[in-house]
């Protein structure tokens, strides 16, 4: 299963979720994205491509906000499979209490 996680920069949270799970759950495929472009530059994170949505089963963005970027720059069809997880931009990369909701509230 391919797993991609979305927030605004691919620079703390979705990352970190990529990382952690990828560990976690190593039969998985996971990937990390963010949806501005000049802060995925600024942050050296990977901007989100369609191709990546496309190859995605499950796409969790961490906001509402997340969603409605993707349905809005590629369209309803990958509406099934986007899940919002609601985790706000207040942590670090791999901080404990981020790591602490990622485990809460992702779920395979």
């Amino acid at each position: 299963m391919n797993i991609l996680f979305i927030c605004t920069a691919n620079r703390d949270r979705s990352k970190t979720a990529e990382h952690i799970f990828r560990i976690k759950y190593p039969d998985y495929n996971f990937m990390s994205a963010g949806i501005n472009q000049e802060m995925c530059l600024t942050y050296r994170g990977v901007y989100v491509e369609y191709q990546m949505c496309l190859k995605a089963d499950k796409i969790y963005c961490m906001e509402n906000l997340h969603a409605q970027y993707l349905l809005r720059e590629f369209g309803s069809q990958i509406i099934q499979k986007i899940e919002i997880l609601e985790i706000e931009d207040n942590e670090e990369y791999m901080s404990d209490k981020l790591i602490k909701e990622l485990e809460l509230k992702f779920k395979i």
